[in-house]
């Protein structure tokens, strides 16, 4: 199969003796033998004149994930704490717990290589309250600060960190303090910062830049068709004339016209293609930072409740604060919504955990960055190509995004599994294999079969060798 870029040479709207006719709304096509690049292409226009055509509807389904969202994490706080034989199916609390941890997040993340962002678009809850709030608000410019693109992985640093002091996966309130607390900043943004745009998704959301560099695994995006594209007022600031990367487009369809030739316009395409074409799609070394800080942070999340060393490292912090003349003081414990306390259900950190937890997941986070990025630095030394830099160790990077996602996804939806028995460890056995040799694959097509992409595969080793001791 070949796909060309150009278009009719005739006019939209008119033939040469000037009658109408239907646009052009798709690239030329050249199929070869057993090609499926008609059907593809039939079936990207049906889904997208089906979300064009609903366009004015997505309001409804953004009000009602909104209200599941916030049922989900404010109405289990006025039922009972599960008992030790209580269930999905008896006890409220753990039924939430269930569809939030379970269900909601793992298929966030695997959405993504479906459909792009479009859970960003049409189903986040976030999304929706800084959407509504944004048509209403006071719109003011957005400030220096918050462009800073380093500002989304702080975010993520430090929901993920509360998130894990608090115990956001086992109690009620702690749950409605992170999730909630993060839906009330997504409506304030909206509130505050410019109108009928996205601030929030686009430069606080602690999710937004992983699921934005995943989606780059997307079989779905909205390209150009082989026009310059039209402009747009992108809710996520895009220049949609010159659009060419998925990490920021939110599948919302206001840049996507049927009747337009020069339009954007949703295509389908082979899983990991963008990736594949990297150096030509925007590569951004911000977001490379992101996926192997995000990568460490998540490790050390996971380490610090099953690993060992986590357990000698609290002991080694103990001894030093009593040898400080500190030990009272790290004794005591502090409000639910800094840590845990809840000695009713038998658990209550002190300020040691508080100490112990917070800094060995930073310093797995900085110890599994680091190693990556040297690795990540000295792959990107023998080039494929002419490229600056910055910009090959950018492109490098991205091949870790499928062991990345797949691993977090089975890490998530560890509950998920947990019933299907002998098979429930079969299928994240082999999730996680397609997962790690998806990111060996990537690597020999961004940089080729060459030196420079054994220390990338190495490091895609590491990641692989990191996961499997938890999760496995």
């Amino acid at each position: 199969m070949k796909i060309k870029e150009e278009t009719a040479e005739e006019p939209v709207g008119a033939d040469k003796a000037g009658n109408c006719r239907r646009p052009v709304i798709d690239p030329v096509i050249e199929l070869t033998p057993g090609s499926t690049a008609r059907p593809l292409a039939g079936l990207s226009g049906k889904v997208e004149g089906f979300l064009v055509s609903h366009r004015a509807r997505f309001g409804y389904v953004h009000a009602f994930m909104a209200v599941v969202f916030l049922a989900l994490v404010a109405i289990p706080v006025f039922f009972p704490f599960p008992a030790d034989d209580d269930t999905a199916l008896t006890n409220l609390q753990l039924l939430a717990r269930f569809i939030v941890w379970g269900l909601w997040f793992p298929l966030m993340f695997l959405s993504v290589v479906l459909f792009g962002r479009l859970w960003c678009g049409l189903l986040c809850p976030q999304g929706a309250l800084t959407e509504f709030m944004s048509k209403r608000g006071l719109n003011r410019p957005i400030p220096g600060w918050m462009r800073w693109k380093g500002l989304p992985f702080a975010s993520f640093v430090f929901i993920t960190v509360l998130g894990q002091l608090v115990g956001v996966r086992d109690y009620s309130l702690a749950a409605l303090e992170v999730l909630g607390g993060t839906m009330l900043l997504a409506a304030l943004t909206g509130f505050i910062y410019t109108k009928d745009r996205r601030a929030w998704c686009r430069h606080l959301c602690p999710a937004g830049p992983l699921l934005g560099i995943f989606s780059r695994l997307g079989s779905a995006g909205i390209d150009k068709n082989g026009g310059t594209g039209t402009s747009a007022a992108c809710p996520t600031f895009i220049n949609t004339q010159t659009k060419t990367a998925s990490s920021n487009c939110i599948a919302c369809m206001r840049c996507v016209n049927p009747a337009s030739e020069s339009t954007l316009r949703l295509k389908l395409r082979r899983p990991g293609r963008e990736i594949e074409e990297i150096g030509k799609r925007e590569p951004d070394i911000w977001e490379v930072l992101f996926l192997l800080g995000a990568t460490g942070l998540a490790l050390g999340a996971f380490y610090w409740t099953e690993s060992d060393m986590y357990t000698l490292y609290r002991d080694f912090l103990g001894n030093a604060f009593i040898d400080l003349g500190y030990g009272s003081l790290i004794g005591q414990s502090g409000p639910w919504w800094v840590m845990v306390n809840y000695p009713w259900a038998g658990e209550t950190f002190n300020w040691l955990d508080f100490i112990s937890i917070a800094t060995f997941m930073l310093g797995t986070m900085v110890a599994v960055m680091g190693a990556l990025l040297i690795l990540l630095i000295s792959s990107a030394l023998i080039p494929k190509e002419k490229l600056e830099y910055w910009k090959r160790a950018a492109s490098a990077g991205y091949a870790y995004a499928p062991v990345a996602l797949v691993s977090l996804v089975l890490g998530l939806g560890i509950m998920l599994f947990e019933p299907l028995g002998s098979f429930g460890k079969l299928l994240p056995a082999a999730l996680f294999a397609a997962g790690a040799i998806w990111s060996v694959y990537l690597a020999v097509k961004i940089q080729g079969p060459r030196p420079g992409v054994l220390p990338n595969m190495l490091g895609i080793g590491l990641v692989a060798w990191l996961w499997y001791s938890v999760l496995f």
